[in-house]
């Protein structure tokens, strides 16, 4: 009877020590990210910061989702040469400065998926999903001079704001850095294009922190 009863008692310590190392073991599902990095804006045409915080869940062994607040601002000075309205008139065209800028904030939803599964140390997973939100966007000013006639005291710059949505994918790398997998760094590669057709090619770094 002793002996059945030291039995027992091994067992629940033995039960109890297993289910803390699995509980370890077993990945955080869900996370916060803060992601900062470059954009390219159009065809590279200038660079801008994208910054975003993510809120982000595990769904299974394969897949996962993220939700995320962004911020995108940038600009660049350039320099545009405009004629005279009549072409006929000839004459030497006009050095305009001007800054083409580019300012966004985003609600961005994605969806990941896991090929090699999200409970490794390095988790790999390509994305995809869409997002809406509010721009403003600066451009090169037309290539001719306003009409004399017209009472027009400047040169209007190409001008777009407002709502847009728009479709989004990416390529993502995190490497956990603590034992628990709770603390993770890596690399977001992702382009996006909106109703406006604007588009933008951007690499962040990321740091998450997973509960």
């Amino acid at each position: 009877m002793l002996n059945f009863v030291r039995t027992i008692r091994f067992a629940a310590v033995f039960g109890l020590f297993a289910g803390s190392a699995l509980a370890q073991d077993a990945p955080p599902r869900a996370g916060l990210q803060l992601g900062i990095g470059s954009a390219g804006v159009g065809t590279g045409d200038y660079m801008a910061l994208k910054a975003h915080l993510e809120y982000s869940r595990l769904l299974g062994q394969h897949l996962g989702t993220g939700t995320r607040l962004a911020f995108v601002g940038g600009s660049r000075e350039d320099i545009s040469t405009v004629y005279p309205p009549d072409p006929r008139q000839g004459g030497a065209g006009v050095n305009v400065p001007y800054a083409l800028t580019y300012q966004a904030v985003n609600l961005e939803q994605e969806f990941y998926l896991y090929p090699f599964g999200n409970d490794k140390r390095v988790l790999f997973a390509v994305g995809g999903g869409g997002y809406a939100g509010y721009s403003n966007r600066y451009g090169a000013p037309s290539n001719r001079l306003p009409d004399p006639s017209s009472y027009a005291t400047v040169l209007a710059l190409d001008h777009e704001n407002g709502l847009h949505a728009g479709y989004l994918f990416s390529l993502n790398l995190d490497v956990a850095v603590d034992p628990a997998r709770k603390w993770l760094v890596g690399g977001k590669a992702l382009f996006q294009n909106d109703t406006f057709g604007n588009s933008l090619a951007t690499l962040q770094l990321k740091v998450s922190r997973r509960f």
